[in-house]
């Protein structure tokens, strides 16, 4: 734990309306087979042009409180959480790697009817997306990918390897379970008080304190986060078309460890036409660390887009 428990602050350090937004459902085929269900959970406000935040699987919407304020007076944000902490009773084999996870995003845009909307998405959703730009380009409108990591480089060798293994991921299950927040302040990247508050990790919290939903959460750490799977997805973006059918643009923190800018500037030169940018004082999540610097470029990018 990055630091005492009894030191992080109740209540973030700014105001957001995120939990006066309220709640809504949705139920959703899973794949392209439409069977079989999984339920979402989503909240929405402004009015306008419809934005559509994806967080990544260890985060939830909660990601993005600090960019409604400054987004909502223009345009309709649309924030779902990807992973519900319940889902695992309807779906009890849920596949969250990228190629999957880009179905569950195209479902949830036909749901809504969002036609080509643009698309703002945050680690593991902004590799779906990528994947889901190159295979059905009529999804999607303009893409802004924060943070998506091909390569993870604190997980290589033995370690790597293991993460995947049953006995270890049953074992992390449990574990998660026991101590759900402790689980959750792990999972996040930062803990700078300025940004990080017990709000937050209740929010997180919430997938681990069921021992179903510790079991589903573990499951999908395993599949999405091992060094092998990564390099086989980085292959199949290297195998598709090299030119990204939509507008780009790719974000990274100058000081991320995991979705380090060399693999930014990997993916910029992987796709031509998209368009690199770095958010010098970020270390993790952008959305989080610097809301303001990331709220200009998705209006002037939603402003421009036809």
């Amino acid at each position: 734990m990055r630091q005492k428990q009894e030191s992080i602050p109740e209540l973030p350090a700014e105001n957001h309306p995120y939990f006066l937004l309220p709640e809504q459902s949705l139920s959703l085929p899973s794949g392209p087979d439409g069977q079989p269900q999984i339920k979402i959970s989503y909240r929405q406000a402004g009015q306008g042009k419809p934005i559509l935040l994806l967080p990544g699987l260890w985060t939830s919407a909660y990601t993005f409180r600090h960019l409604i304020e400054p987004l909502s007076g223009n345009f309709r944000l649309i924030m779902p959480d990807l992973i519900d902490p319940q889902a695992n009773q309807v779906l009890p084999q849920a596949d969250y790697r990228p190629e999957r996870l880009a179905d569950l995003i195209q479902n949830i845009c036909e749901a809504l009817e969002l036609e080509r909307p643009f698309v703002v998405a945050h680690a593991e959703s902004g590799l779906a997306c990528l994947w889901l730009g190159l295979s059905n380009p009529d999804c999607l409108g303009a893409l802004i990918a924060i943070a998506p990591a091909v390569n993870l480089p604190a997980l290589t060798g033995l370690k790597g390897r293991l993460l995947a293994h049953p006995w270890l991921v049953a074992r992390r299950a449990q574990n998660g379970f026991k101590r759900p927040i402790q689980t959750a302040i792990g999972m996040l990247e930062y803990a700078d008080p300025a940004v990080f508050c017990r709000q937050e990790i209740r929010e997180l919290a919430r997938r681990w304190t069921s021992l179903p939903g510790a079991n589903l959460s573990a499951r999908i750490l395993a599949q999405t986060r091992t060094p092998l799977y990564r390099r086989g997805f980085l292959q199949k973006l290297i195998a598709s078309p090299t030119s990204f059918p939509v507008p780009l643009k790719l974000i990274f923190g100058q000081a991320d460890r995991l979705a380090t800018p060399a693999q930014g500037q990997k993916l910029n030169r992987m796709l031509p036409g998209s368009e690199l940018l770095i958010a010098e004082q970020s270390a993790a999540a952008v959305q989080v660390e610097e809301p303001k610097w990331l709220a200009k470029i998705i209006r002037e990018a939603a402003q421009g887009q036809s």
